[in-house]
C-alpha cells in the first residue's frame, strides 16, 4: 500500500444517534449524566449558558491526557516534515507550555466542586513528561516509525478532523482514531492511552477501529493492525490481528444491542428526541458522582457524593 493517502468519507447528516464506546459507557454508568451530556437542549428550568458551563468542566487527568495527545500529534507532524533528531529539551518544554495553558484557561471539577483548593500542576506535568519519555526512549515503536512507517509518510492520517463518524455493519457509529498509516501491505492504527488499562473496553475499541478501516477504505481484515499504546505508568501495547469479518460477529451484535438500549430512551428514535428527564435515573453508585460535571443539577444530596 505504498503512496496511499487515506481520508475518511463524509456521510450525509442524520439525526439518529450513533454508537460509540464513550457514549454507551456513560449511558450504562449514569443515565442522568448521559441526559445532561447528550441532550442539554431538553433540560428544562436551567439556562443553557449554565449547562454549557458545566459541560465544559474538565479534570486534571483529562487535561494531562489532552496535552499528551496534542504533543504526540505535533511529534508525528514534525516527523512528516523531517526525520532529523528530536530536540527533547524543546519537546518537553512544548509539553509543559501546553499543559500550563490548559490548567490556566479551563475550569476543573476538582476546584469547581471544592474537592481541593489548588490543582497539582507539578504532578500533572510529571505525568505528561513520563508519558512522552516512555514513547521516545522506552518503546520500540518510536524507532520503528523512523525505520519503517516514515517511508510512506504522505499516507499518514494524524488526528483526523471531526468525530470519526463511520458505519459498522451498516450502523451509525463514531470511532475517532489517533493515528492511522500504511506500512507495506498493512494499515496500522495507534491509539494513545494515558490512563488505566481496560482490556475489555479497549479490545472493543480496537474492533471498532478495524471495522471502520475496513468499511471506509475497503482494507482487507488481515491487513489491519489496530493497537492501543499505553504510555503510563510504563510503556505497553495491546494489539489484535483479524483474519476475517466473522471474528467480529459478536461485536456487531453488541453494538446493535447497545444502540437499541440507548434508543429505547428516545420518544422519537429517528430524530433522536429523548424521553422526559425523569426516565433517566441517576447512578445507583453515589461514588461515581464525584467526577460528574453535572452533580449540582442532580437531586442527590451533596453529602452522598
Amino acid at each position: 500500500m505504498q503512496n496511499v493517502e487515506l481520508n475518511f468519507p463524509k456521510y450525509e447528516f442524520t439525526s439518529i444517534l450513533g454508537w460509540s464506546i464513550s457514549r454507551y459507557e456513560l449511558f450504562d454508568k449514569c443515565k442522568r449524566q448521559y441526559f445532561y451530556q447528550y441532550y442539554p437542549k431538553y433540560v428544562k428550568d436551567v439556562p443553557q449558558y449554565r449547562i454549557a458551563k458545566l459541560k465544559a468542566l474538565t479534570t486534571v487527568p483529562m487535561e494531562a491526557g489532552t496535552a499528551v495527545h496534542d504533543c504526540m500529534e505535533a511529534l508525528l507532524a514534525r516527523l512528516q516534515k523531517s526525520d532529523s533528531s528530536i530536540n527533547e529539551e524543546k519537546f518537553f518544554k512544548y509539553a509543559d507550555d501546553k499543559l500550563r495553558e490548559y490548567l490556566s484557561t479551563k475550569t476543573f471539577i476538582e476546584t469547581y466542586y471544592k474537592q481541593t483548593d489548588t490543582l497539582d500542576a507539578a504532578a500533572a506535568s510529571e505525568k505528561v513528561r513520563v508519558c512522552l519519555d516512555n514513547f521516545l526512549n522506552k518503546s520500540p515503536r518510536f524507532s520503528w516509525l523512523y525505520m519503517e512507517a516514515i517511508n510512506n509518510k504522505t499516507g499518514w492520517m494524524i488526528e483526523p478532523p471531526g468525530y470519526g463518524e463511520t458505519r459498522l455493519n451498516g450502523m451509525k457509529a463514531y470511532c475517532k482514531m489517533d493515528f492511522l498509516f500504511p506500512v507495506d501491505d498493512k494499515v496500522y492504527i495507534l491509539d494513545w492511552k494515558t490512563g488505566a488499562k481496560d482490556h475489555v473496553k479497549h479490545t472493543a475499541q480496537l474492533m471498532g477501529y478495524a471495522a471502520a478501516a475496513n468499511s471506509n477504505f475497503s482494507i482487507p481484515w488481515n491487513r489491519i493492525i489496530p493497537t492501543i499504546v499505553y504510555l503510563y505508568p510504563e510503556y505497553d501495547e495491546l494489539e489484535i490481528v483479524f483474519k476475517g469479518e466473522d471474528e467480529l460477529t459478536g461485536f456487531f451484535d453488541t453494538i446493535k444491542t447497545q444502540t437499541e438500549e440507548m434508543q429505547s430512551f428516545c420518544k422519537d428514535a429517528d430524530q433522536n428526541i429523548p424521553k422526559d428527564i425523569s426516565e433517566f435515573t441517576p447512578s445507583p453508585v453515589p461514588a461515581l458522582c464525584r467526577n460528574c460535571k453535572f452533580q449540582e443539577l442532580c437531586e442527590r444530596p451533596a453529602g452522598n457524593l
